[in-house]
């Protein structure tokens, strides 16, 4: 499971500066996308957790830093099955103040797979 960060296709020729030219043969044409893994799904979902899963964001330092990043990959979006929605979880009872729709993803590290939000998500995440 993961976030898709960005979707993409690579360019039909090169900038002028690398030497214009059209782009190599092997290039994908169709679209691409970034996604940065989450762990893995578990194989079973918590009953504590409404029978949902419990996913977490993975983070891995670059070779010669002391910044996180997390483990990504570039994958053809025809590859994306579903979307899904995952619930943010807090470590009290009280949302943080500086948590917004916009930045969650990035301020939450744990989350719950909702299985439960329609048939089709039922059935294939459940």
């Amino acid at each position: 499971m993961g976030r898709v960060r960005v979707i993409f296709t690579l360019p039909k020729t090169l900038p002028p500066l690398l030497g214009a030219r059209s782009a190599p043969s092997s290039w994908p044409t169709d679209p691409l996308a970034y996604v940065e893994w989450y762990t893995q799904t578990p194989t079973t979902p918590q009953e504590k957790d409404g029978n949902m899963f419990r996913i977490k964001s993975t983070t891995t330092p670059p070779p010669g830093s002391n910044r996180l990043h997390p483990p990504g990959a570039i994958i053809r979006v025809s590859e994306i099955r579903q979307s899904c929605m995952l619930f943010p979880i807090f470590n009290d009872e009280n949302v943080p103040p500086d948590w917004t729709t916009s930045n969650v993803l990035d301020k939450s590290k744990s989350f719950l797979v909702n299985n439960w939000l329609s048939k089709y998500s039922y059935h294939t995440i459940w």
